[in-house]
Formats: structure tokens, sequence, C-alpha cells
């Protein structure tokens, strides 16, 4: 009888929790539906041309650092080689992208935060068609952005972070650096937030170990070669300086001069990368050397000092483009975004990409070449259905404007919003949207570059809401914890 009546007490709690979180399952099996729809529209995956063929071809060669290529993907495309499918890469990042949107809404209630709140945080995160796209492509982009959010969010966990939570932020945040270097500025952000919300030295310290550690190690094994870790990552600021580069009326030395870019003033490019990749044949591979690295920083740095003004103007105008849905940078920058929504059709092989740029098929094993056919097979049902859904359903623009909206009125609002409310959310900004405008000023526009900001703007939007609307969160876990503690006195009197 005792048995029986402890199995009917757990099928009970569970027949709660469900009903209790009903919405989130809901839309997770939602979004499990919508992705099984992209695996079968789309086998066995994106293919972006420059890119996933690299990642690919360092699979086969000696572990060397890469110039432009990092190598955290490299390990996660090593580690399911055995799989001999590229649709075990696809599938796989689908599903770390479902389990960033239950971290998400759990980390939310930990805190106190409204349930509905909670719930409608994760829903970009399951919906957003840049989510669905870039989990499909052979790109590091989606596994940066869930190891990038789950270092923050390991910090934000407890109001008080403690020495565990502080050592695996600091690892994975390193797990992200090495999938993307441009998480080393969030790596400092966080140590700065730790130390401001005076947690003591043990997690700081601990922190800073779990992150330095492995970043030591890559630095030592990189040693003095080209790598996107070390000095030649400086080479990404060219393309932003050539942009803008008025080389008859700025001052450059004879050797900056040789990087001035072959066009003029107001017939330039409208994406920065074009001016790396489509180099002037005197640059050719000697910008991969060390005195090539050299002279483009001193002419990147040269003419950003020397122009200011037009340098302020470019990273706020593609800047604004993470904010503001469909602003127009111009063709080349709108040949980028078609590669970010899913096809009615693959790309065929007799159509140049400069001319056509929705995604291609990459090949059915693990090989780094293109699948392009000589005619790509017909659009289905499916596969048009997907395209409408990519076109219409990328809303990142408009969830880090709310989140940048709600943290200004958060602070407004003063003491009226929690305290820890306050701090949070602008550590969430800044190391979300703020890595937005930072790849801008030192790089290029490109969306899929707001991608890891996705998740951070969400909590942000509801931290924000939740202090707003007068509902201390943390209040609420304190209210949540004596009202259990409160139920187990009253079980054990009984």
């Amino acid at each position: 009888m005792k048995r029986t009546a402890r199995v009917q007490e757990r099928q009970s709690h569970r027949m709660t929790l469900l009903r209790r979180h009903l919405p989130i399952v809901i839309l997770l099996a939602a979004g499990v539906a919508l992705r099984v729809a992209y695996l079968m529209a789309y086998q066995p995956a994106f293919w972006f041309h420059g890119d996933s063929g690299a990642y690919l071809l360092m699979l086969d060669q000696p572990l060397e650092p890469h110039p432009n290529r990092p190598l955290g993907y490299v390990l996660l495309l090593a580690a399911l080689e055995p799989t001999r499918t590229l649709a075990a890469v696809a599938g796989v990042q689908h599903l770390l992208s479902l389990l960033l949107a239950v971290g998400l809404y759990a980390l939310l209630l930990h805190r106190g935060v409204a349930r509905w709140l909670a719930t409608l945080a994760a829903v970009p995160v399951i919906f957003d068609s840049l989510v669905l796209t870039m989990g499909h492509y052979l790109l590091p982009d989606l596994l940066f952005m869930v190891l990038f959010a789950t270092a923050v969010g390991a910090l934000l966990w407890s109001p008080r972070p403690g020495l565990v939570a502080a050592i695996v932020s600091g690892g994975l945040i390193a797990l992200a650096w090495v999938t993307k270097p441009t998480a080393l500025p969030v790596a400092l952000l966080l140590a700065i937030y730790l130390v401001v919300r005076r947690v003591g030295w043990r997690p700081v310290v601990g922190y800073l170990v779990a992150f330095a550690v492995p970043y030591v190690l890559v630095m030592v094994w990189v040693g003095d070669r080209q790598s996107v870790y070390g000095a030649q990552s400086g080479t990404a600021l060219y393309g932003r300086a050539a942009m803008i580069a008025d080389c008859d009326r700025i001052e450059l030395t004879d050797e900056e001069r040789i990087a001035c870019p072959d066009q003029q003033l107001g017939q330039r490019w409208d994406r920065a990368d074009a001016f790396f990749w489509r180099r002037p044949d005197r640059l050719g591979n000697w910008v991969y050397t060390d005195e090539g690295t050299r002279v483009l920083t001193s002419f990147s740095r040269s003419v950003i000092r020397q122009q200011p003004g037009d340098y302020l103007a470019t990273v706020g105008k593609e800047s604004a483009a993470h904010f503001v849905p469909g602003l127009y940078l111009g063709p080349m920058n709108d040949c980028l975004r078609q590669r970010l929504v899913p096809p009615a059709r693959f790309r065929s092989a007799e159509v140049r990409v400069e001319d056509h740029c929705p995604p291609a098929q990459a090949s059915a094993a693990y090989h780094p070449q293109v699948a392009e056919p000589a005619v790509a097979p017909p659009a289905t049902t499916l596969s048009r259905a997907l395209h409408w859904y990519g076109t219409w359903t990328r809303g990142i623009p408009v969830v880090l404007s709310l989140a940048v909206l709600l943290t200004i009125a958060a602070l407004v609002a003063g003491r009226r919003v929690a305290g820890w409310i306050r701090l949070d959310t602008v550590l969430l900004v800044l190391a979300g949207p703020g890595l937005a405008v930072f790849t801008v000023a030192i790089g290029m526009y490109e969306p899929r570059y707001a991608l890891p900001a996705l998740p951070l703007a969400a909590a942000t939007v509801a931290l924000a809401a939740q202090g707003l609307i007068h509902r201390d969160a943390q209040g609420a876990t304190a209210t949540a914890d004596q009202t259990d503690h409160a139920d187990h006195a009253d079980r054990e009197t009984r």
C-alpha cells in the first residue's frame, strides 16, 4: 500500500509539473517540429562558401593555428566525424538551440521571474528563423551562441555567484573564446561583474583561473605563428578602415600607402570584409606574414585616428542594422542577408555565388566541398514554406532594441526597480548587444554576428519587465522558499 501510494504521489507530482510548465512544453514541441522540417527539407546541411569548407579541411590536416579560422568548431566536427554524415552536425546544433531555450527558461524561473515572462523570453530562441538557419549551417555561430550564453547564465543563476558558478563560467567563456576570439572582451566584463558584485576573492580567483588556464595553453601552442588568436586578428580592422580611407588627404607612410584600396571614395564596396578577400594583387599572401599584418594594422590605426568622424559614422550605421529591421546597407549586404534565409531550392552549379546568394548544399558525407548539382532539385511545398518562414520571422533587431530600451527604463526608474535587476540587465546588454556592436567596430556587420546577443537580450527583456511592473524577482524567490519551508514543516507536523 505504501509503495502504491508513493507511485501515485510521484505520478501526481509529474502531472502537476507538466500542467505548470505546459506552455513551454508546447512551444518546445513546435520548435522540434520546425527543426525536423529543416532536416527533412535541406539534407544534409547548409554550406557557407569560404567558411564551411575551411573548417572541414582542417580535420584532414595536422593541427596547426589558422590565420582566419578558430579551432573550437573543428573540435565539434571531429567529435561527430564517426557518424560520416554532416546531417549529424546540423542535428546536434538544432538540439543545442533547444537546450539553450530550456536553460534560459529555467534561469529566469530560478531568479523568480514570472512564468509567463520566462516563457516569452524563450520564444525567440525557439522560433527565430536566424537561430534555425544557423543551426543548419556548417558554421561555428550556433555553438558559440550556446557556449557564450551559458557562460553568462552560470554567473546569473544565483543572486550571489559562488565558487562553482564562477569556475563553470570561466571555463565556458574560455571555450567560447576558442570557438570565436571575439568573446575575449566579454571574458573581462564577467570578471569585472564578479568584482562589482563583491562576491569575495574565491569566486573571482576561480573564474580567472578557469579562463586563464585554457587561454594560456592555446597562446603558448600558437607561439609566434600567424593565428586568429594572435596578431592576425588585427587584419579584420583593415576592411573597416579601407571603406573610409581618404588616402589623398591623410598622412600615411610609404609602406602604409601600399594598403590603400584601388577604388575611389564613393565607389567602394559596402561590405568591409570584401576589401580583405578581394584585396589588390600587390598584397597577395603578403598579408599573412608578420610584416603584412603589421602594415595592415598600422594603416588601419592611422586611418581611424585621422578620420574618426567617418569611422564612427560607418560603425554607427552598420550597428544600427542590428537594432532596426530591414535597414538597407547596400547590395553586397543584401546578398549576405539572403544567405541567412532558407532557400526554396538549393543553388545549382552553373550560377555564380556573387549573383545567387541563398545557401548552398553540403555534401552527403564528411567531404570538404559543396554539393552543387548541374540542375538543382525542384522546390517542394515544405521548402517553400520554410523559405517564407525564414523571410518573415527574424526578430533579433526587435529583441535587441527592446532590451536596450527596457534597461534604460529600469535605470531611470532607480530604486523602484530592484538593484540586482538593474545590475544584471546592464551586464546582459553590454555582453549581448554590446558584443554585436563591438564586432562591427573591429570588423564588419553581418546579421549572424548578433546571434549570441539574442538569448541575453531576451533575458534582459524579461528581467527588466519584471522589475518595471514592480515585482521583485529576488523577493519572489525568497517568498517561494519560505512557502516551501512552511509546507515541509506542515508535512512533518502531520
